[in-house]
């Protein structure tokens, strides 16, 4: 009977100071952090795969401008950016004004190719 209520006044005072504010506060900001470690690791594949269509493109395509190859690195920033790239000029056929004819060819092909 006495352990029972030992364990009984423990658990009260557990729940009492794990509400406090401070307590909210530290364990709010621990999971922050994991949060952005979990985030970080889940976004590793995608930005290897972002990576590899990059030097790809670069490698067979050593002729570009400044400007296009600021805007290839701009577009393949995330998978998000590519694929609204993919759907207007790859898919829909849109005039690109910093990448076209075959060197818009061989980036469509190499965005198909890839795996994400």
């Amino acid at each position: 009977m006495w352990r029972a209520f030992v364990i009984f006044i423990e658990i009260v005072i557990l729940v009492i100071v794990l509400r406090t504010s401070f307590v909210q506060y530290f364990l709010s900001d621990i999971q922050q952090t994991v949060s952005g470690w979990i985030e970080s690791v889940v976004d590793i594949p995608e930005q290897q795969s972002l990576s590899t269509l990059r030097e790809k493109f670069f490698h067979n395509n050593m002729l570009l401008q400044p400007h296009q190859t600021d805007y290839v690195l701009d577009i393949t920033e995330n998978r998000e950016k590519l694929e609204s790239f993919r759907q207007f000029y790859c898919i829909k056929n849109d005039k690109n004004p910093f990448i076209y004819g075959q060197n818009l060819r061989r980036l469509c092909d190499q965005i198909e190719s890839t795996k994400f």
